[in-house]
């Protein structure tokens, strides 16, 4: 439960949401000063994490083509400062950041929001950490914008994944919800008001690889790529502790594998030195940051050579699954139905079995057959991209 402190920042928050839209309205709503519904029609597409990029490329992409489309970027100013490379990365697609968007910037915004007639977001939500973009999309909902937010991960809180910090009561400002999979198969515990503006249009984002090749020479290896996002408060002491031993146990075991580990960047940031110094007397694994490899054995280089890929529960699974790579997951007690019917490790008897199907032929295309499955379930065919963006311009 939510102390007193956090009650009344919760409670100012949402005044001041109240009182922006207010403003909006009363400021920029009279007759002849909005621009919507003029040619070009401006779409304004807002990046908030370095993530944002690979979702809404394919987006600038198919808009380029058509003429009567404009799209703007913005930035989280906050994003710029933090991960600097993004905007590089933005500018190597040829695409220049309009508009740094922070708290002193909002009235500016304003009046930008009267000359926009669509507004997308990736993460919004009444979830603290998506304040600033949840602010915004009530700005654009006074101005009387048709407001998009889009699923950003597979485990996306208020769709897909909810735990005792944010569960089914986190909202989206915006009007409508763009997802990856089928709206029949979100969770039950999501609210009929989410559910009643929600839109399957599938997965935008350009995926790391989509095939998998693994070739293994005289004397070399069969790679297990394994990833970790272990810094998230999702994961207890226990369950870090029985990943780590279990990792350090199986590499042991099965030395006719090569385990290379990735770690999240958040992982790598915050990782004690008593965890670098448990991972580095791995003498089976290879830690691809504290090799000093990261800009060779990259994710996608991973999911291209890897005979099959361990990862605690993240959007790498999707990944590999794409990449026609077997998964399995760590579960340890975790409610991951979510990822059925990927194989879930619950202890090392599961590692050990997930190698045993590897290391046969049928039992290697049995575990592609059920990532196959699991893709079905979770995406809706097509060009994501290009559904995106027929909904926006119909306004749908």
């Amino acid at each position: 439960m939510p102390t007193k402190a956090k009650k009344r920042i919760i409670r100012f928050y949402a005044n001041t949401l109240r009182a922006l839209a207010l403003l909006c309205r009363f400021l920029f709503k009279p007759s002849g000063v909005s621009q919507k519904g003029k040619s070009p029609l401006r779409i304004v597409l807002l990046v908030s994490r370095p993530q944002d990029v690979e979702l809404l490329i394919g987006i600038h992409k198919k808009a380029r083509q058509r003429k009567e489309l404009l799209l703007s970027f913005w930035m989280l100013k906050k994003c710029d400062v933090r991960f600097p490379d993004v905007l590089l990365l933005l500018k190597e697609k040829e695409i220049v950041v309009d508009q740094f968007v922070d708290f002193t910037s909002l009235l500016e915004i304003l009046k930008e929001f009267m000359r926009t007639d669509v507004f997308l977001s990736t993460v919004e939500s009444t979830a603290s950490k998506h304040k600033l973009p949840y602010i915004l999309t009530r700005m654009a909902n006074a101005a009387d914008v048709s407001t998009y937010t889009m699923q950003h991960g597979f485990e996306n809180i208020g769709l897909s994944y909810r735990d005792k910090v944010h569960g089914s009561d986190v909202k989206f400002a915006a009007r409508t919800v763009l997802t990856w999979g089928p709206t029949e198969g979100l969770p039950a515990w999501v609210g009929k008001d989410t559910l009643d503006k929600t839109i399957a249009v599938g997965c935008s984002k350009e995926f790391v690889v989509l095939e998998n090749n693994p070739s293994v020479g005289i004397g070399e290896r069969p790679i297990i790529g394994v990833f970790d996002n272990l810094h998230w408060y999702r994961y207890d002491e226990k369950y870090r502790e029985t990943f780590l031993r279990d990792l350090k146990t199986i590499s042991e075991q099965r030395e006719e594998f090569r385990f290379i580990l990735r770690s999240h960047p958040v992982s790598i940031r915050k990782r004690s030195r008593e965890l670098a110094e448990i991972l580095s007397s791995m003498d089976n694994v290879d830690v691809v940051d504290l090799m000093g490899r990261g800009e060779t054995l990259t994710t996608s280089w991973l999911l291209s050579n890897a005979a099959g890929v361990i990862t605690t529960p993240s959007t790498i699974a999707l990944d590999a699954a794409l990449a026609n790579v077997p998964i399995a997951v760590s579960r340890y007690e975790l409610d991951l139905a979510y990822y059925s019917p990927l194989s879930l490790l619950d202890g090392l008897k599961d590692w050990q079995r997930f190698l045993d199907q590897l290391s046969e032929k049928s039992g290697a295309s049995n575990l592609k057959q059920d990532g196959e499955r699991f893709l079905s379930r979770v995406i809706v065919s097509g060009d994501a991209a290009a559904k995106t963006l027929d909904f926006m311009t119909r306004g749908e």
